[in-house]
């Protein structure tokens, strides 16, 4: 196996603000604190799944404004198919306040991702056996491809918050989801989906996840539905949880637990990125993850 883990997703710049006041229109309110983390839900994932013992790549673009993140990805240890392009790289921007936050995205080059074909970009560097292909956000042309040609490895699809661009359901999407063998929301898309009339139409060897922050996650099967619960923790941030999430479950899966056990190893894997500010600022080892795991009622 060339790869235990192939990722097809973004890299992003991370701002985070803490702010006395979430202002209303025409007001101002005071910084308490800023900070600059690495992200995008792509790379947080893979580096999630690399500090959790995975071999892992990752296909994305990346702008001439962030080579000190692709430098830092090599560090960790995560193969690197990335295409540079001259601009800025995607940066997300929150504002949080206590337990409520506004976040803006500036989209940058990477919302070239949709056109990019990773087999004619990488070519014969692209590896041919891979176990297990994560999807991230609405990237559809490109992952259609990637869901074609790695058609004998676990597909798991997470197109987060990009289904707040539908307001219909594209049909790619569809053919995705049913090339898909995992399919991950959180209940906010999961719930926007369904305002514009979709629902998903699970095969008999497909599974529906939908994380629901502290109240764990709902697994949908064949003709049943299970709810697994959260790790209960401090949060201090949520941002990255998902990721990590999706990390800590394609981790489990590709280790032969079950689809029920794996998703409590994802909570479990969750919890410590929400105890500090930064997707990629807590990530725990497999170690940590077991011991809370363990610990999940």
């Amino acid at each position: 196996m060339d790869l235990d883990l192939l990722v097809f997703g973004d890299t992003a710049l991370d701002n985070f603000h803490e702010v006395e006041k979430l202002p209303k229109k025409d007001e101002a309110a005071d910084v308490v604190s800023s900070r600059r983390f690495y992200g995008g839900m792509g790379a947080n994932c893979a580096i999630a799944a690399k500090k959790l013992g995975l071999n892992v790549g990752l296909v994305s673009v990346i702008g001439t404004d962030a080579e000190d993140y692709r430098t830092y990805m090599e560090k960790q240890g995560i193969k690197l198919y990335l295409k540079g392009i001259f601009g800025e790289t995607t940066k997300s921007m929150f504002f949080k306040a206590g337990d409520t936050q506004i976040s803006f995205f500036h989209k940058g080059v990477t919302e070239q991702l949709d056109g990019l074909n990773p087999l004619q970009e990488f070519g014969k560097t692209l590896p041919k056996n891979v176990n297990t292909v994560y999807n991230a956000r609405t990237y559809l042309r490109m992952q259609h491809i990637s869901c074609k040609h790695y058609s004998n490895s676990l597909k798991i699809y997470n197109p987060g918050y990009g289904t707040f661009k539908f307001d219909k359901t594209p049909n790619m999407f569809k053919s995705i989801v049913s090339l898909t063998d995992v399919l991950m929301l959180n209940h906010h898309e999961a719930k926007h989906l369904e305002s514009i009339g979709y629902k998903p139409k699970l095969k008999t060897d497909q599974t529906y996840i939908v994380t629901r922050g502290k109240d764990g996650a709902r697994v949908y099967l064949k003709g049943s539905v299970v709810d697994v619960p959260a790790y209960e923790t401090k949060v201090v941030d949520a941002a990255g949880a998902g990721d990590a999430f999706n990390a800590g479950f394609i981790t489990a899966r590709i280790k032969d637990y079950d689809i029920l056990d794996s998703v409590k190893i994802g909570n479990a894997t969750a919890s410590y990125v929400v105890e500090d500010w930064g997707c990629q600022t807590n990530l725990p080892t497999w170690d940590k993850v077991m011991d809370r795991y363990n610990k999940i009622k």
